[in-house]
């Protein structure tokens, strides 16, 4: 007994079993802070990563839905441009007919190109043409071998039509382009969603202007899309009272969200998106969580899998790192007690000045470095102190130039400031945008290459501010036979136009316009100094030759040299000039 009294009352001894119990404490708290700082970094990224896919997808989606849009808003602003007043639209007929067969082509070209696109439709207003068995107007279906073919439509059947509500009535008391929910349309025997805009003339409704989607085919490709192995996609109504599967659609009761039994984060339901969140419900006896978006059109298209899947890494990891954590330990707690005797005190000291580290004071006190392990490590903190406080300023000064980098690139200008139109940076980015589009198979696009004749002659002569001037001239030019494209200077003497959607669908009227231009240019003197003389070369985009947007500019660009060549040789003007 005494022995075993004398062994307890042993400092070392009483100092061994205090450091192996706090050993064993801290590696509880271990444990415990592990798996729970472990569980949220991997459900935050199972959250994130399941936010991100919804997110991607949903972009892809409301880049359709966003075409849609801007095919109806110009097909409108179009329409509403050709009608005087409301008086002549309504006593005209020839007039209405005149503006819808101009404006086949355009609903043809916006439409045909679109799988989800299921009819398409200009329609004047019983406000205009009053209750007449008269076609006023023309409507494009979507047959089986998909091609667009006119449907048969008279102003007598609007009010018998059973959805004339949805893509009639509905947009022309909201007097602005609203989208429509799903609805049946027994005349294509399909479920649709519109994007429908009227036309108004002061506060008289003139024309609707609408793109049917079939809901039916927009289904299907949300049902395509899979996460891992167990997520599918669906798309509900922004206030959850109808949740939309492919399956289901035509059934008298849809799915809500007043069935699933949500238990985390609820409040997200009226919200526009999940962000980095999932909402966690139970579901038919199933533990689910889901992510969703709100796409253009209000809806809201949600991406779902079951607990278990999404998180399954994550209790894998939690359980590895338990294990890990405690082997460890227990290996720390022995080596902590066989050393105890002879590093109490320094590493105390050590601990301390770890602490201090931690909160930002480097200059902190070590023990002595003597030829010891104790002094090693005393030694080793002191070089790690130094990197730390050098690799601190040197953080600190790279933070500093990539912010003086990002001041320097936000002042980048993607204006020309002498013409007022877009510059090379501009055209740049156009450029790469337009090749994502080309591998996409999206793109449709056409450019004009154009180049100032006689600049050189000018300046030469009549100074350089003479040159600024016909530079200027010329890209008004080039501006007003373009008025709605975009139009780049990308050299001194050289711009680019690459035509808007419409103004393409125009192309030849609009080059038509420019060789007007020029030529009332060519006739107002003889001498070349004092007209603009611009040579320029079209090429358009063709899906079967072209990889790239560099091949259209390269054929614009010959046929420029080719243009340039005559003028000059008409002029009697060598080609350097």
């Amino acid at each position: 007994m005494k022995r075993s009294g004398s062994f307890l009352s042993s400092i070392s001894t009483k100092l061994m079993l205090l450091i192996i119990i706090g050993v064993f404490l801290l590696s509880a708290v271990l444990v415990t802070v592990s798996i729970v700082l472990t569980g949220r970094i991997l459900t935050k990224g199972a959250a994130n990563q399941m936010n991100l896919f919804c997110e991607e997808r949903g972009y892809d989606l409301d880049t359709d839905l966003l075409r849609i849009e801007d095919a109806v808003g110009s097909l409108a602003r179009w329409t509403r441009s050709k009608i005087p007043d409301v008086r002549t639209i309504t006593e005209d007929a020839d007039l209405r007919d005149a503006i819808v067969d101009d404006a086949d082509d355009l609903i043809r070209y916006m439409t045909e190109h679109n799988e989800f696109i299921q009819g398409a439709y200009i329609h004047y207003t019983l406000d205009v043409t009053g209750n007449t068995n008269r076609e006023e107007g023309v409507y494009y279906t979507r047959g089986e071998d998909g091609k667009f073919t006119p449907i048969s439509f008279t102003q007598e059947e609007i009010e018998k039509d059973p959805v004339a509500e949805y893509w009639y009535y509905g947009p022309i008391r909201n007097k602005g382009a609203l989208w429509t929910k799903p609805y049946f349309d027994y005349s294509v025997e399909d479920h649709l969603v519109s994007f429908v805009e009227p036309v108004f003339i002061d506060d008289t409704p003139v024309a609707i202007i609408g793109i049917d989607i079939s809901f039916s085919r927009l289904l299907e490709w949300v049902d395509s899309l899979k996460y891992h192995e167990t997520g599918y996609m669906y798309l509900k109504e922004a206030d959850g009272s109808a949740h939309y599967h492919i399956g289901d659609l035509g059934e008298d009761h849809l799915h809500s969200d007043a069935e699933d039994h949500i238990f985390e984060h609820q409040e997200l339901q009226s919200q526009p998106e999940t962000g980095d969140e999932l909402i966690r419900y139970y579901y038919e006896g199933r533990d689910r969580a889901m992510a969703f978006v709100t796409l253009r059109n209000g809806m809201k298209f949600v991406l779902c899998d079951s607990y278990d899947s999404i998180f399954s890494e994550r209790n894998h990891a939690v359980v590895l790192m338990t294990s890990l954590t405690v082997g460890f330990a227990i290996l720390f707690a022995v080596v902590t007690a066989i050393l105890a005797s002879r590093i109490t005190d320094p590493l105390r000291k050590l601990t301390a000045a770890a602490h201090e580290i931690s909160e930002g004071d480097y200059d902190v006190i070590l023990p002595p470095e003597k030829n010891n392990e104790v002094g090693e490590l005393s030694k080793a903190f002191r070089i790690a102190i130094d990197n730390i406080r050098a690799r601190s300023e040197h953080i600190k000064a790279k933070v500093k130039a990539q912010e003086n980098d990002l001041i320097a690139m936000k002042n980048l200008a993607y204006v020309d400031s002498l013409t007022n139109v877009k510059n090379k940076h501009a055209y740049e980015d156009t450029v790469g945008y337009i090749d994502e589009q080309i591998k996409n198979r999206t793109a449709e696009f056409a450019v004009v290459m154009c180049d100032l004749n006689y600049l050189k002659l000018i300046n030469d002569n009549l100074g350089h501010k003479a040159g600024d001037e016909a530079i200027l001239k010329a890209s008004r030019i080039l501006c007003t036979s373009f008025p709605m494209s975009t139009v780049f200077r990308i050299g001194g003497d050289e711009f680019v136009v690459i035509p808007s959607v419409l103004e393409y669908a125009r192309l030849d009227e609009h080059l038509d316009r420019l060789k007007m231009m020029l030529k009332e240019q060519r006739d107002s003197s003889a001498n070349v100094l004092e007209r603009i003389s611009i040579a320029y070369g079209c090429a358009v985009f063709d899906h079967d030759k072209d990889h790239s947007y560099q091949e259209v500019f390269e054929r614009a660009d010959r046929l420029m040299y080719e243009d340039k060549k005559k003028i000059h040789e008409t002029d009697g003007i060598s080609t350097d000039r």
